[in-house]
């Protein structure tokens, strides 16, 4: 990093002790703005010399972030992408480990310097509601393409209501540039939100706007066997895929539509690409699939025991709760299909005062639709009680159930050893008649866990091999 990078910071943070912690989070935006701009002029304006795609919506947007990212380099346009999962910087894809979608302006732009340098003509960026809000996208060019994949009533306690929330999200759409591009989610229900936001493009430049919105009936997932790849047909033709779940599928779509603005011959290279795509980590990704690790896998495999063999372990992010109930709606379907009879479900959340209200909702949903629920925790700080965590979470719980329908444990890795210690002794019982599926949500792909006073190394896939092998010691 350059000599600037550290004088910046470091100014940076003189400013913050001058301000102090209440004026510094009331002007934390203009702040965020001029940092942006200020990194920008530093790095040589980079987003000026590539093909911005800002990526929005409540729900899908990272996931359609990389897959058009992934897309275009698969058709040999040379592409970066900053996600709040992946950042991929024109060499190489990382895990993002800063734990934000749109990040911090220094960071931003010494990746688009590099993606520059490395060659890639296209950015791909994850544009989130809150970094919006908080301007760290100052400094960034006009988008040549936006996107607009839909928006639920979530998050609204940091943006302070649901206008706010709309404000902030259309903020990108007001960056397109002329003769861009806009993609909209035309399904009925969304259909008036995305209308809001195309009202906040420029009307300047309206009329050279190509607009384009994306329906679910666009695409038609086929009828599967359980946790088998889908097939999926589109405009005709059928492509088979390394997804599980129909809402990866629909991000997909999106991607397809944004990619082909680019390269619009693409359909004839899908049979060959889509087969190709995989997932983030961390996100519907297995781990165990009936006794079989998927995720580091040991050098030997050991001999498992034979309740060991009727396991699953499915890791997703969804810490929000429509993502939940999407996340239920195809574990109901597995079970219906008889792949699995029972669902353990690992549910956690962020520390109090973070979106407390979205908390008993997700844990009403795991207990509706879960047979075992095991209350943990994930990021919390110094300010926070790990068991409040827990109480708000299972606060609508019968508690007459619990160590029955469900459980406390506010270590996380503990959580998993009983996940398995309650699919153990379900498989005692009636070892031939039962499937287990255990989920755990609300981590996913991130590479640490906050804890007061230091970030914990985490992996919830390696932890959770972990955890499967040490019945094994």
């Amino acid at each position: 990093m350059s000599i600037l990078y550290f004088a910046m910071k470091s100014f940076l943070k003189f400013i913050k002790q001058i301000l102090g912690k209440n004026l510094t989070k009331k002007i934390r935006p203009l702040g965020h703005g001029i940092k942006g701009i200020l990194a920008s002029i530093l790095y040589g304006n980079p987003s000026k010399k590539l093909i911005l795609i800002g990526i929005n919506g409540t729900k899908g947007k990272t996931t359609t972030t990389v897959l058009t990212a992934r897309l275009l380099n698969e058709l040999n346009q040379k592409t970066g992408f900053i996600s709040s999962a992946l950042i991929n910087d024109g060499d190489k894809e990382y895990i993002n480990p800063y734990k934000m979608g749109t990040i911090d302006g220094l960071k931003m732009f010494q990746t688009l310097k590099k993606m520059v340098k490395n060659g890639c003509k296209y950015a791909v960026l994850e544009m989130t509601s809150e970094g919006l809000a908080q301007n760290r996208w100052w400094g960034l060019a006009k988008f040549d393409t936006v996107v607009f994949l839909n928006v639920f009533p979530e998050h609204l306690e940091a943006h302070g209501g649901w206008e706010n929330y709309l404000k902030a999200k259309g903020t990108l759409f007001s960056q397109l540039a002329k003769d861009g591009h806009f993609i909209g989610n035309g399904d009925e229900e969304q259909l008036r939100n995305t209308e809001k936001m195309f009202k906040r493009v420029p009307s300047a430049i309206k009329k050279t706007i190509k607009k384009e919105l994306v329906e679910s009936d666009s695409f038609v997932v086929l009828p599967n066997t359980g946790q088998a790849k889908l097939d999926f047909t589109y405009n005709g033709s059928v492509y088979k895929t390394n997804f599980i779940s129909r809402v990866e599928i629909h991000d997909l779509v999106f991607a397809i539509n944004v990619a082909k603005i680019y390269v619009p011959a693409i359909q004839d290279q899908m049979n060959s690409i889509i087969p190709k795509l995989k997932g983030i980590p961390g996100r519907m990704e297995w781990v165990v699939d009936h006794g079989q690790i998927k995720f580091s896998q040991p050098k030997t495999q050991p001999k498992l025991q034979h309740w060991q063999e009727k396991i699953s372990v499915l890791v997703d992010y969804a810490h929000e709760p429509e993502s939940m109930k999407k996340l239920f709606e195809l574990t109901s379907e597995w079970k219906q299909k008889g792949v699995f009879t029972k669902v353990i479900h690992v549910l956690s959340c962020d520390g109090v005062g973070r979106d407390d209200w979205k908390k008993p909702v997700l844990g009403r949903i795991s207990y509706e639709n879960a047979d075992y629920t095991i209350l943990t925790t994930d990021n919390y700080s110094e300010q926070d009680n790990p068991q409040h965590i827990i109480d708000i979470l299972g606060s609508e719980f019968d508690k007459e159930l619990e160590n029955k329908k469900y459980y406390q444990e506010v270590d996380r890795y503990e959580a998993f050893l009983l996940g398995f210690n309650i699919a153990q002794k379900i498989l005692d019982k009636n070892l031939l008649n039962n499937k287990i599926l255990l989920v755990s949500t609300g981590v996913g792909s991130e590479k640490g866990l906050t804890r007061p006073g230091q970030i914990l190394d985490w992996d919830e896939r390696i932890k959770w091999v972990q955890a499967f092998l040490e019945n094994n010691i």
